[in-house]
């Protein structure tokens, strides 16, 4: 019996030494081999390597201020946990270089002091959400602040966690924020560590958009870009320069603007500054066009009940022919549209408004699962035209936008009247399905002056002429009023771009021009990051309310059971064992 005790004793000592190597090997190895193990079937919990070196050459704290903190619904909850888990994981790789707390803004029972809190949160780029909430006294309203703040070395900007999209089920909208919690957190790290920011230019001198008239993308986008605006008058250097290469003093032509902004022009392109276009494109420039073929203004409604709308030659059809699409000479109206007010009669001596849906607003949606619209908000148009791609063998197109598939297509000129809100549409007429508004063109584009200039001209080392880009993009969009934000006349006061003053509605038109610049100028694989899919597992409702009182008794009875079982069964076993 002493020799059984004795041998059990040295077994148990062997065990607990050979158990502590483990460890201690463990810890040692650890401490240079770093490997952290995802088991979901979509990885939802591992970092894209961009973000990866993104947060692992930090070398200050970021630190995350989220506030997303209080008693609010389970959907929020679980966006406030998956939230948190992400802020894990990028901190697993940035180790001590980033902290973040959960903050609740509400918590202050003075009012006061909660809407000046409020106050701060809007001028500093959050956005609240406001909730109907059941409880036991009936249905109370509260106000949270999806959102976050992050700073860096004294730098600071906002992300909004949650995106809101018109017609998508709560949990899908908030699946859709879940999958891209780790672009916005990245991206915002990566604005805050960059030394130096892209140039973006609006172009101006042919009708376009004013300085006001973008005044609310240009302050979106001076948080990540330096943004000017820049004249042609058909001087070859506006859009590039020459730089010095080598100590031979021989010299490329460089762009510089990251990308340009040619919004909305309304007067014809010279050939000189279609020229000075092309070869900025030619020499790795980017572009954004959004033309519009045909002129129709709402103005001329206002004094007048019938309207026309005409095409109007803007000289880049065939500019932008050669690069791969044609914006039509077109109007798409649709079923799915914004609304506007129209005067239905009198009550005394005011009058009397109602909001109808005007067909030409229609109000466009993703075409695609692409990085720049995946999870988008409806974005509104005006007077939309479509756009047909044209077959170039170096030339990548993806579609980006489109109507919904209840649309029609008018060919103009056409005669525009408010009239026609007085009848039920005939759905019949609107069988034109799904119409292209936006393309995203990649690949070798072939400038449009090849074969056309003299040999003199296109060879002169002053001209550095080219015929074809390297590998480059540009995006065409058949609508110049998705970049305009609307303008006060009276008071020269301006709204956020996208926010539509009738309806109180936020549509997604800052987000899409944002995704845009940002899809533009990312040479980071950054944008890749948002083309992350998180399946949703939500239990089958119907089943659920069927089947809840077996659900229940197997989730509450069923473990407790097995472990009663196990546990008698354990005594039984000792029991019979030390008898002998």
């Amino acid at each position: 019996m002493v020799k059984q005790k004795h041998t059990n004793r040295n077994r148990d000592l062997t065990t607990l030494v050979v158990g502590v190597v483990i460890v201690l090997l463990v810890n040692f190895i650890g401490s240079f081999a770093f490997h952290r193990f995802d088991l979901t079937s979509e990885k939802r919990y591992t970092l894209s390597e961009t973000s990866k070196d993104l947060v692992e050459d930090l070398n200050d704290i970021v630190y995350v201020k989220v506030y997303l903190e209080g008693d609010f619904p389970a959907g929020f909850k679980r966006l406030r946990d998956e939230t948190k888990e992400m802020l894990d994981e990028f901190r697993a790789y940035a180790g001590s270089n980033l902290e973040y707390e959960f903050i609740n803004p509400s918590e202050n029972p003075d009012e006061k002091v909660r809407e000046e809190v409020y106050k701060q949160l809007y001028n500093e780029g959050l956005r609240p959400t406001d909730l109907n909430v059941k409880e036991e006294d009936g249905m109370t309203n509260k106000i949270i602040w999806p959102g976050a703040l992050v700073s860096y070395k004294g730098q600071e900007v906002p992300v909004q966690l949650l995106k809101s999209q018109m017609g998508v089920a709560p949990e899908v909208m908030l699946n859709s924020s879940i999958e891209a919690l780790e672009y916005e957190m990245a991206n915002a790290i990566h604005t805050l560590k960059r030394q130096f920011k892209p140039r973006i230019g609006f172009l101006d001198g042919h009708g376009e958009l004013n300085k006001v008239e973008t005044a609310s993308l240009a302050l979106s986008l001076s948080e990540f870009y330096t943004v000017d605006r820049v004249e042609l008058n058909e001087n070859l250097g506006s859009l590039t320069e020459r730089v010095i290469v080598d100590s031979n003093s021989k010299y490329a032509v460089m762009p510089i603007y990251d990308a340009i902004i040619i919004a909305k022009p309304t007067q014809k392109f010279s050939e000189k500054d279609k020229f000075i276009i092309d070869q900025y494109i030619m020499h790795g420039g980017r572009v954004v066009w959004l033309i519009d073929p045909v002129f129709a203004s709402m103005d001329s409604l206002q004094n007048a009940d019938v309207s026309m709308a005409v095409p109007q030659d803007l000289n880049i059809d065939d500019q932008l022919f050669t690069y791969g699409v044609r914006v039509n000479t077109t109007l798409i109206q649709d079923i799915q549209s914004a609304p506007i007010p129209v005067v239905t009669g009198r009550i005394g001596n005011q009058p009397k408004t109602q909001l109808f849906p005007w067909f030409f607003f229609p109000l466009l949606t993703p075409a695609n699962s692409h990085p720049i619209v995946k999870n988008l908000n409806a974005v509104k148009g005006e007077f939309v035209s479509t756009i047909d791609t044209i077959a170039r063998p170096k030339i990548i197109k993806t579609g980006l936008l489109k109507s919904s598939q209840y649309s029609k297509v008018s060919n103009t000129p056409t005669r525009i009247s408010l009239g026609m809100l007085r009848y039920e549409p005939d759905q019949s007429q609107f069988n034109a399905g799904h119409q292209v508004a936006a393309v995203l063109l990649e690949g070798t584009f072939e400038s449009v002056f090849k074969n056309r200039l003299a040999p003199n001209i296109a060879n002169s080392k002053e001209m550095n002429f080219k015929e074809e880009s390297n590998i480059n993009k540009m995006i065409v969009i058949a609508d110049g009023d998705i970049a305009k934000n609307y303008v006060n006349a009276k008071t020269g006061h301006y709204y956020e771009l996208g926010y539509d003053r009738f309806t109180q509605q936020q549509f997604g038109n800052n987000d899409f021009m944002l995704n845009v610049m940002n899809f533009m100028c990312d040479d980071s694989g950054l944008m890749s990051v948002r083309a992350k899919n998180i399946t949703i597992r939500l239990l089958d409702k119907t089943i659920l309310k069927k089947d809840k009182f077996k659900w229940q008794l197997i989730n509450t009875v069923l473990p407790i059971g097995l472990i009663l079982i196990f546990g008698i069964a354990h005594y039984y076993d000792r029991k019979k064992k030390f008898t002998k």
